[in-house]
């Protein structure tokens, strides 16, 4: 996936909010879909810009940053809301590995595309 393609993704409406916050998340890339699927409201402040992943994959837990898009992005998911799953439908459900995977699919793409293709953004971009 190029950045234009993440852009235009991210930029559609057609798409649900949820998921292109999802998809945003995954392009920064310090997060894998089971951890993303898993915060909490409670886990994220998108004031500092950071997320709070307790149990990862590997390792510790951590705490990772967030775009300033995700953090704009992430502001609008929570809402007023306090607490419970930060990735829910329209009915208020939490979002399943299942209906992420395919509503990529319906844009065209794999969730694995997001991930993959900010990290390979990142190593043809030097950090300043």
């Amino acid at each position: 996936m190029t950045p234009a393609d993440h852009i235009r993704l991210i930029a559609d409406e057609k798409n649900p909010f949820m998921h292109r916050l999802l998809w945003e998340l995954l392009w920064d890339g310090e997060l894998r879909l089971g951890e993303l699927l898993s915060l909490d409201v409670r886990d994220v402040d998108p004031e500092l810009g950071t997320a709070f992943v307790e149990y990862p994959k590997e390792g510790l837990p951590k705490a990772v940053r967030l775009s300033p898009n995700a953090k704009l992005m992430v502001r609008l998911a929570i809402d007023h809301r306090t607490s419970g799953p930060l990735f829910v439908s329209e009915s208020g459900q939490p979002l399943s590995r299942e209906a992420v995977v395919e509503q990529a699919r319906r844009a065209g793409v794999s969730i694995h595309d997001f991930r993959l293709g900010g990290q390979q953004e990142r190593l043809r971009t030097p950090s300043a």
